[in-house]
């Protein structure tokens, strides 16, 4: 592997983004680039209302069919909640960092048994770094390379899937997550709110007679259908665009040739891409922009011919497939796109 220069990456990123700023009217950039309080709020209680229903529904109605289909949605929720945590990251819940880092762990991260500090730690320096040899990133790649490596047999895909939904991921996941609990000046505090969290979600559950509903409407979504749409999510973003032995190999930051845009009906919205977080590119160039104006900043980037014509967009959940996955052997060198 070839030497990475960091001032020549750390370059490369600003060029990325200044080159992006060509393509759009600074007046419109500077009205979407600001911390969003009220959408952070607005999206976080939503996703909190689903779940309170989904558990209040389960406790009125105990039938396994709706218990089922409860830990589908609720995981799916927790993968949400993971996107409001990821705003944390980037201090975009408000300007004020204790409020920001606060509201971001008790409402999202803390639930999902991480911290916004730990995981800024991490997803910052894939930022800096993106798909240079210094990403931290291809920590996935490098320690499950057939889970990891795009394009890939869609049998063996799908495969995947099935064995995130029934907790066979637990102990990989596992090996990932200590990646993200990398907190500057130790783990100790964040660890003890983790656990006072959960300890006393657990107590009220137990208390109100419903222990169940904390173990298998809380516990079992998050170490198996959050992680399903986890993978299906990080693949998206970044996988199946360039020659698999190119990964992480980028001399410099290089967002257009690395990121992909995917573009999903409601549906798959709702389970994959909640909050327009699938619209990747868009966060990497421009991280400072909350993922509610995702949308609004892509169709506006979307007007330079140009840019268009780099972007690599998958349109809809069909595209995005054939470029992760493959029915046959692909053909030596062919290029995914």
């Amino acid at each position: 592997m070839s030497a990475i220069n960091p001032a020549a990456a750390a370059t490369g990123h600003a060029a990325d983004r200044a080159d992006a700023l060509r393509h759009i009217d600074p007046a419109v950039f500077s009205r979407f680039a600001r911390p969003d309080a009220r959408g952070w709020l607005l999206g976080v209680c939503t996703e909190w209302a689903i779940i309170a229903a989904m558990m209040a529904a389960c406790v009125a109605y105990p039938s396994v069919l709706l218990w089922a289909v409860a830990v589908f949605v609720i995981g799916t929720r927790q993968h949400a909640l993971g996107i409001m945590a990821h705003e944390g990251v980037h201090s975009l819940v408000s300007t004020t960092r204790a409020v920001n880092d606060g509201l971001a762990n008790w409402l999202s991260a803390y639930p999902l048994m991480y911290s916004v500090q730990g995981y800024r730690t991490y997803h910052l320096q894939h930022h800096r770094w993106l798909e240079t040899e210094k990403d931290p990133e291809q920590t996935a790649l490098r320690l499950y390379p057939r889970e990891w490596t795009f394009p890939m047999p869609r049998r063996r895909f799908f495969y995947l899937l099935c064995r995130d939904m029934l907790g066979g991921s637990v102990k990989p996941a596992g090996d990932l997550v200590q990646y993200i609990w990398q907190v500057p000046g130790g783990k100790r505090p964040q660890v003890a709110r983790v656990v006072v969290f959960h300890v006393s979600a657990a107590a009220l559950a137990i208390a109100l007679g419903h222990a169940m509903v904390y173990f298998i409407l809380w516990v079992v979504p998050l170490f198996t259908v959050a992680l399903m749409c986890f993978r299906v999510r990080t693949v998206a973003e970044h996988s199946g665009i360039s020659e698999p032995d190119m990964r992480y190999r980028q001399p410099s930051v290089d967002t257009l040739a690395t990121t992909r845009t995917t573009i999903y009906n409601a549906v798959m919205k709702f389970l994959f891409g909640p909050h327009n977080m699938a619209y990747h590119i868009e966060h990497h160039l421009f991280p400072d922009v909350p993922v509610f104006r995702l949308r609004r900043l892509h169709d506006e980037l979307m007007k330079s011919p140009d840019y268009a014509r780099r972007a690599k967009v998958s349109r809809g959940h069909a595209a995005l497939l054939d470029a992760l996955t493959y029915r046959n052997a692909p053909s030596a060198g062919a290029a995914r796109s």
